[in-house]
């Protein structure tokens, strides 16, 4: 038994994955063990991850999928706790033991971020663009994802009772799990400080904009239909719907999209409100 267990799934991630690797092994204050799942890798992974021998436990199969891969990490785990931690995002080497002070209440903790790299029209920290709510946050939550997976730590035992990240809601897998935790009544704690790495890259912002669309509305939609989200104000619905696609616009726009007006005159129609009325900067997901 340790006290955490870090998950760190990657796929062809060889120009990355070192430094996370690392920057988990660095952690000072905890007991903890590093779990990498190479889902299939096909470059220079394999043989970058062998250069930790024994100071990590590295599983290999076939390409199934990041949300597969933190799912059977999880299984395998033996820690109390569960730190997820993306192949190339990165640890400040106190993250954990300054949360795990902070969990006193909560099952669940995450930090601010420093953002990385493709950053010319994102702050360098997130708390310059958004609320870091903490506490019982379902109401806020679900108007968007200011959570970063790479920041989280969560008790094990709820991760299981919760059954784990959902591959359906594309893309928003992480959204998902942290609102059916607090929708179970879970508390949400906030370390506010910039402890998580968390590196923006050219090819992500030019994923498939319209199934990650369909994944924000199909989290969006689970949550107002579960007992929690069922007792919301009927505008808290509609905002958070609206939401989807006001987030939807701000991806488009840094991917320089043309459908990022389109997507953003759709918030306003669900939601009419003065420009601004969501909080600035764009959401987690």
């Amino acid at each position: 038994m340790c006290d955490v267990s870090a998950i760190i799934p990657v796929y062809n991630g060889a120009e990355y994955v070192g430094a996370a690797v690392e920057s988990a092994l660095a952690q000072r204050g905890v007991s903890l063990e590093v779990i990498v799942i190479d889902d299939g890798s096909t470059d220079e992974t394999p043989r970058i991850l062998e250069r930790f021998g024994s100071a990590i436990r590295v599983v290999r199969g076939e390409h199934a999928g990041h949300v597969h891969a933190r799912n059977h990490a999880a299984r395998l785990a033996a820690g109390e706790w569960l730190a997820f931690l993306d192949a190339d995002d990165e640890w400040l080497p106190t993250k954990l033991q300054r949360q795990l002070a902070a969990a006193v209440d909560a099952g669940m903790v995450y930090t601010e971020r420093e953002n990385l790299d493709a950053t010319a029209r994102i702050a360098r920290h997130q708390s310059e663009s958004q609320i870091l709510y903490e506490g019982r946050i379902f109401d806020h939550l679900i108007l968007g994802n200011f959570i970063t997976v790479s920041s989280v730590i969560l008790r094990k035992d709820w991760f299981h009772r919760l059954g784990g990240f959902d591959p359906e809601p594309y893309g928003c897998e992480d959204w998902d799990l942290w609102l059916r935790y607090s929708a179970a009544g879970g508390t949400i704690r906030a370390v506010r400080a910039p402890l998580t790495r968390y590196r923006w890259r050219r090819d992500a912002m030019s994923m498939n904009h319209e199934r990650m669309q369909r994944g924000r509305e199909l989290v969006v939609r689970r949550a107002l239909a579960s007992p929690r989200g069922r007792l919301l104000n009927r505008s808290i619905g509609a905002q958070a719907r609206a939401a989807t696609w006001e987030t939807a616009a701000a991806y488009a726009t840094l991917a320089r999209s043309p459908k990022a007006i389109a997507w953003y005159l759709r918030s306003i129609r669900r939601w009419p409100r003065e420009p601004g009325g969501f909080p600035s900067g764009v959401q987690g997901y």
